[in-house]
């Protein structure tokens, strides 16, 4: 095959969303290099055709990659594009290839359910979910036994998997034909399909109806890079490995790297039944780790260090840590509302559960079921659905800034004018000088429990999970005391009070950290 100087061959595997990601390769190829012309190749892989059994009942490994991999080495391609997740670590590390992580997307898992999951939960019927992935398959279940809703007090009975293979849209069509109540896929496939012109009307129509829960990245811990995207090219190829290196996301890889290692510490492949995530944000960062090691003990755990400077500053303190007393600081005085209070965007975030303990309580469960809800966390996730709200996801403890890419992506497709904060009235004030909608249901009135006072007297060191927390003690602080929050809004607004501030990534990563150092602080 001859082709112009100019012109380079990517090869991929042959379904919808592999196109769709070397189509995402090709635009940023012909961006950084406007003269060259791409040949694209599509290959049914070994992976493709062997679709009668799970992967991890067949012998091998790097079923999708290996007709690929002929392509270069034979010359019939110059580059190739694939999901990192697809390859295993020895592929991955092989230097015959040369490889760039290029692009990724949000890699939780997402569950989509028929409309009719609901009446299998209210008549005590299990539910069927199509899954083949055992890392899937091991923390799925137990977690949806928690977040799905109960439906006139019954709750879900039974969850058993079953085996789906194939491409996206064929397993959607199953789905649809009834052979599954839901199905485990990637949030990151549907949002590229999604947007791609050429497979957006038809994913579209498959998604049309269903209903979606985007699971928790920390207790539902996604495969190590999921939702990577990585270019390479024969090693020997220099005009193809100087495309490689253009393309090449040098903070991405960095971050992906992180979580590919715990495939060589934990035994990945096809049997692997753990999956971890990096998650990095406003400077700080965490990786967290859930499942089973090849072994069969279990890995689940948050990997969060302080700086050195932070460990020494704290070291020898007495820690006084609000969430011992989240119900001791304020009486929390309810806003009346009329019985028939209507909200007219289509989605709320909810803040926290106590936006709906109330003694309007039966109001705000009723109007919640009539919307799209999204939470801060997996603890009021619960308590939604204690109380038969569907929820579609939450901002895993980080604040819902967290999720500013996350609501407007095509499979959620949220803007945030389409979406109401529910919170208490001093934060609802806040979040509405930002521009956001938001509306108080409660207020918040210092009232320090005498328990409170004294065990703010007997600490130099102080964690606060709330603004409110810290302006209704401060008085009380001794001079020279150490302020530790998340980060994230209330650590913004500590800073304009002038405080100086050791932060955490959230507050469940806190209470890990404090529990290791139980013996000093």
């Amino acid at each position: 095959m001859s082709t112009a100087p100019d012109t380079l061959r990517l090869v991929s595997r042959a379904s919808e969303l592999a196109r769709v990601q070397v189509d995402i390769a090709a635009q940023q190829i012909q961006q950084a290099f406007p003269t060259i012309n791409i040949e694209t190749i599509a290959l049914a892989s070994a992976g493709d055709h062997q679709l009668s059994a799970p992967l991890y009942e067949l012998e091998g490994r790097d079923f999708f990659t290996k007709g690929i991999d002929e392509q270069l080495l034979d010359g019939h391609a110059d580059l190739a594009v694939h999901s990192l997740k697809d390859l295993s670590v020895e592929r991955a590390e092989d230097l015959r290839f040369y490889a760039a992580i290029f692009q990724r997307d949000d890699p939780r898992d997402v569950v989509l359910f028929l409309p009719s999951v609901l009446d299998n939960i209210k008549h005590g019927k299990p539910i069927t979910l199509g899954t083949s992935s055992l890392r899937r398959q091991e923390l799925v279940p137990p977690l949806l036994r928690q977040l799905l809703p109960i439906v006139e007090g019954r709750e879900v009975t039974e969850i058993h998997c079953e085996s789906i293979r194939g491409n996206v849209d064929t397993r959607l069509n199953k789905l649809r034909a009834g052979e599954f109540d839901g199905i485990v896929l990637a949030a990151a496939g549907l949002n590229r399909l999604l947007r791609a012109p050429q497979t957006h009307t038809e994913t579209s129509s498959l998604l049309a109806g269903l209903k979606i829960m985007l699971l928790p990245l920390v207790e539902c811990t996604p495969a190590p890079a999921q939702g990577a995207l990585v270019i390479e090219a024969l090693a020997t190829n220099s005009r193809a490995c100087e495309v490689v290196e253009r393309l090449r996301n040098a903070a991405l890889e960095k971050n992906v790297a992180r979580e590919r290692a715990l495939l060589r510490e934990f035994g990945g492949g096809c049997h692997q039944r753990f999956g971890g995530v990096y998650l990095s944000h406003r400077g700080v960062s965490v990786l967290a780790v859930a499942g089973l090691h090849k072994d069969g003990s279990d890995v689940t755990e948050l990997r969060f260090s302080l700086d050195e400077s932070s460990d020494k500053v704290l070291s020898g303190r007495r820690l006084f840590s609000a969430s011992d007393f989240m119900k001791d600081f304020f009486v929390r005085e309810p806003v009346s509302f009329p019985h028939q209070l209507a909200i007219t965007e289509q989605a709320v975030f909810v803040s926290n559960h106590r936006v709906v303990q109330h003694p309007q309580e039966e109001l705000w469960p009723e109007l919640l079921r009539q919307k799209r809800v999204w939470t801060a966390g997996t603890r009021s996730w619960i308590e939604l659905a204690r109380r038969g709200v569907w929820v579609e996801g939450s901002s895993d403890g980080f604040g819902l800034e967290f999720l500013d890419a996350v609501l407007p992506s095509p499979l959620v497709g949220l803007g945030k004018q389409e979406t109401l904060i529910l919170t208490n009235t001093a934060s609802a004030e806040r979040w509405k000088a930002d521009g956001r909608k938001a509306l108080g249901t409660y207020t918040l009135r210092p009232n320090l429990s005498e328990g409170v006072r004294t065990a703010l007297q007997s600490a130099d060191a102080f964690f606060w999970t709330g603004f409110e927390q810290y302006d209704a003690c401060r008085e009380f602080l001794p001079e020279g005391s150490i302020h530790i929050c998340p980060a994230g809004k209330t650590a913004d607004l500590l800073r304009a009070e002038g405080v100086e501030l050791i932060l955490f990534p959230t507050i469940k990563t806190f209470l890990t950290w404090r529990t290791q150092h139980h013996d000093t602080l």
